[in-house]
């Protein structure tokens, strides 16, 4: 007997030895290392791929915009004989009709499909964005400055092509006051349709003496100031006025920092440079780390005479050794060695000694400054009117 249970052991043993060496070895290192591999920056390309495994079954399973990693991803899966369950995006549903148009005053974009998930960015109402799926309620989405995220879908209004060229052909205007309201009622007191913030884009209905009728992305209907609004001759000058830039950040001098806020409501650093351009026509990439790879660099080498009223200025830690260059944070230069930036809030401070704005932190991580004006190149500093999403919405 002791024979007989010693033998059913060992038969165990190596049933269990034969369904552990049956598990596929396909690790989630080797994924990342094909992430790594054809997806440059993470911001700009959508890769969420992992591996699952669930007692001797494994699976690839996920979603990428990139085709040559789904490509590697799906021959990785056959070598090792595992199922592969990983989307190519877009899905089906808006690979011929990927348009959508922002529909909240300040949209929320998120890491993953959840609340909870870290904010990577914003998007203003009016806002042209690429869809590419949906999932649980959420839409994975691409704003005009090419960032992905994840957007509730209340806060997205999905457009046929034909719908984007209804919406095109609507005459539109631009909220120019820091924060208000659009009403239910043309009489300005009766109901709130939705709180506005400086940057909305809306469609215009019908021009009364001193109000407009709007119309929102998703069909609804109010009614707003005239002289809380302005036309669009900013951005179809393609001329950036710097004082009119400054003007425009000086309107959010006080308003709290918020990590991946890009709106009046609360801005970090680099959304806070992002959107003074914004309003008055351009388009700059989304953070610090890209957004000092674009535009003419400045020589500060030997003092800030150089410096111009609208350069941007980057702070971080110089390279050194085998220390790369690490750019966290951005300004933008007013004068007089100060600058304008979001920092706990946005505030002024300055690069002179002397000044009573002066912050030693600041000169210490100063890394460089580049000048936007007269540096719009199509790719990090670009017209809106030249942006292929904004084509989508603005009238000719």
């Amino acid at each position: 007997m002791k024979h007989y249970l010693k033998f059913l052991l060992i038969i165990q043993i190596l049933v269990l030895f034969s369904c552990q060496k049956q598990v596929p070895e396909v690790s989630q290192q080797q994924v990342n290392e094909i992430r790594q591999k054809y997806i440059t920056d993470k911001r700009l390309e959508y890769f969420d791929v992992s591996v699952k495994t669930e007692g001797t079954q494994s699976v690839l399973i996920g979603s990428t915009v990139s085709e040559p990693a789904f490509i590697e991803l799906k021959e990785l899966a056959a070598t090792d004989k595992i199922e592969f369950e990983v989307k190519l995006l877009p899905d089906e549903d808006y690979k011929n009709d990927p348009w959508g148009i922002v529909t909240l005053s300040v949209c929320n974009i998120r890491a993953k499909n959840r609340h909870s998930a870290e904010l990577v960015t914003q998007a203003l109402l009016g806002t042209p964005v690429k869809i590419f799926n949906k999932k649980n309620g959420w839409y994975l989405v691409q704003t005009p400055d090419h960032y992905f995220g994840w957007v509730d879908g209340a806060a997205v209004s999905p457009k046929t092509n034909a719908e984007m060229q209804a919406w095109k052909k609507m005459p539109k205007m631009i909220f120019s006051k820091v924060s208000g309201v659009a009403y239910n009622e043309a009489n300005l007191t009766d109901g709130t349709a939705s709180d506005l913030v400086l940057g909305d884009l809306l469609g215009i209905e019908e021009e009364f003496s001193d109000i407009y009728k709007i119309a929102f992305p998703d069909g609804r209907e109010a009614f707003v100031r005239k002289n809380d609004c302005s036309n669009l001759d900013s951005w179809y000058a393609r001329n950036i006025d710097i004082d009119q830039v400054l003007k425009t950040a000086f309107l959010f001098k006080g308003v709290p920092y918020l990590w991946g806020g890009t709106s009046p409501k609360m801005l970090d650093c680099s959304g806070f440079t992002k959107t003074a351009y914004f309003f008055n026509g351009l388009i700059l990439q989304r953070d610090a780390s890209q957004q000092t790879l674009y535009g003419e660099e400045v020589d500060t080498s030997g003092g800030y005479e150089n410096l111009q009223p609208g350069d941007l200025l980057f702070f971080g830690r110089k390279a050194s050794g085998e220390q790369p260059e690490r750019v966290t944070h951005v300004g933008l230069y007013i004068g007089n060695s100060r600058f304008i930036h979001a920092s706990g809030k946005v505030r002024i401070n300055s690069l002179d000694p002397n000044s009573e704005d002066y912050t030693g932190h600041y000169e210490q991580a100063f890394v460089r400054a580049r000048r936007i004006v007269g540096n719009v190149d199509g790719r990090g500093i670009e017209w809106i009117t030249d942006n292929e999403f904004y084509k989508q919405v603005l009238p000719k």
